[in-house]
């Protein structure tokens, strides 16, 4: 095998590749990637065996032929040639010799028998949907997703699309809730297994976030794969197997007290208000008439108290959360101003974005 590509575009699909790799334990062969050159372009290919990225480039192809390589060390010695640069690969034997001007270098070669099978999946009944929008459903979501392995089903996002076109993914950790959901034209039929809902997993979500760019993406499920093309670029993601719980019980259908603040002095006042918070986080949050007061104390921290102007109306209530689980919620909302809903201190709070009705965050409450 001998190709050449530019160094800028080669260490950009690279840096992406080389995200997905890892090596566990004595599959050192997932620390590499899988390089195939055919025609007019190199197909990249890199594997933990939950997700795989695969990349198709445009290069000029002198010998066709396929090559695994370890990604991280490939990357490494492209990256560092200067900008502009032509890249040039040969394999020989069981090396593969990485030119690039006056630098000459050789970096052992894996066994091509033993990366994982990855077999091509042919779309049968693809979603189209706007890159931006399926990022912007993730960005608003992947923050609550559970890091506790020991509830597999948290550890995931459910998205589920229905035929009216609403996408809709949610997440939770058992402590919070996130739900986000957009509207897309469904052209042709959808997939029954997106309608019943998957659980994609956390990694393969930061995965995708940033490897989605301009332009739709195609959304299709094979077995128990979510397989996301993006223009040259398809990702097979592992599905988690497991029921999502029914959020729907989660989600208050009528709250007594609502109280519509500035974002942007809402974080302000959590922030200084952390200062002063014992491990756990809690701090007391208080609506009154025009003003939502914010205090905290412990013995070893300190304590603190501070209002900001708030719309208001109603009888005073008070309410304990986890200063962080609230900020997590304030870093995705846009609008200059969110609601903060609540029933009483046993109840979730709901905090939205005032200009929409497409995004629900709930938080469950602290012993105070």
């Amino acid at each position: 095998m001998k190709f050449s590509l530019d160094r800028d575009t080669f260490a950009r699909i690279l840096k992406r590749i080389d995200s997905v790799c890892s090596s566990r334990g004595s599959f050192a062969i997932l620390s590499s990637c899988m390089i195939e050159a055919k025609g007019n372009a190199i197909t990249v290919t890199g594997t933990d065996l939950d997700i795989t990225l695969r990349v198709v480039e445009n290069a000029d192809i002198i010998e066709e032929g396929v090559i695994v390589i370890n990604a991280h060390r490939l990357l490494d010695t492209v990256q560092n040639q200067p900008q502009g640069y032509e890249i040039l690969l040969t394999s020989e034997g069981s090396q593969v010799l990485v030119e690039a001007g006056n630098f000459r270098a050789r970096i052992p070669s894996g066994d091509v028998s033993e990366f994982p099978p990855i077999n091509d999946i042919q779309l049968k009944s693809s979603i189209v949907i706007d890159a931006s929008v399926f990022k912007n459903l993730i960005d608003k979501t992947m923050f609550s997703i559970s890091r506790d392995d020991s509830r597999a089903d948290f550890t995931g996002a459910l998205l589920t699309i229905y035929q009216n076109g609403c996408v809709q993914m949610v997440s939770t950790d058992g402590h919070r809730l996130s739900r986000a959901e957009a509207n897309i034209q469904i052209n042709g039929s959808l997939p029954g297994s997106l309608e019943k809902g998957v659980i994609i997993p956390l990694k393969g979500l930061s995965e995708l976030t940033k490897n989605l760019f301009d332009g739709t993406i195609n959304l299709d499920v094979s077995g128990s794969k979510l397989v996301v093309m993006s223009g040259q670029t398809t990702f097979y993601i592992n599905l988690i197997a497991g029921q999502f719980p029914d959020f729907s019980k989660v989600i208050p259908s009528q709250l007594d007290h609502k109280s519509v603040i500035k974002r942007d002095d809402f974080q302000q006042i959590i922030k200084r208000a952390s200062i002063f918070t014992a491990k756990a986080g809690t701090i007391r949050l208080t609506m009154n008439i025009g003003k939502l007061e914010v205090s905290t104390f412990d013995a070893k921290s300190g304590e603190m108290r501070d209002f900001i102007d708030a719309e208001y109306e109603g009888s005073g209530v008070t309410a304990g959360f986890n200063w962080r689980y609230i900020d997590d919620i304030l870093r995705v909302i846009d609008s200059e101003y969110v609601s903060l809903e609540i029933i009483d201190m046993d109840s979730p709070a709901v905090v939205r974005d005032v200009t929409t009705d497409k995004y629900d965050f709930i938080v469950m409450p602290m012993q105070l």
